[in-house]
């Protein structure tokens, strides 16, 4: 009796997990998972592209000071 009730526990278990990722999958794909999810990625574009953008003028004023100074120029 004890294998049936395993298994049984298992299936219930089993059911459940594909029950909730079966409607996090159905909500994904309905218009509103899915405009949700570009929502998502323009906010995640934006701040890597904030990121790319900081970085490189805080590069960019690096090199210019380094070249300034190798040239004898002032600020």
């Amino acid at each position: 009796m004890g294998k049936r009730l395993f298994w049984f526990a298992v299936g219930v278990g089993v059911a459940a997990f594909v029950v909730v990722k079966g409607k996090e999958l159905y909500h994904r794909y309905t218009p509103q998972g899915v405009a949700e999810q570009i929502d998502k990625a323009r906010v995640d574009a934006g701040s890597w592209i904030g990121d790319f953008l900081s970085t490189m003028g805080e590069a960019m004023d690096a090199r210019e000071d380094e070249l300034r100074e190798a040239l004898g120029l002032e600020r």
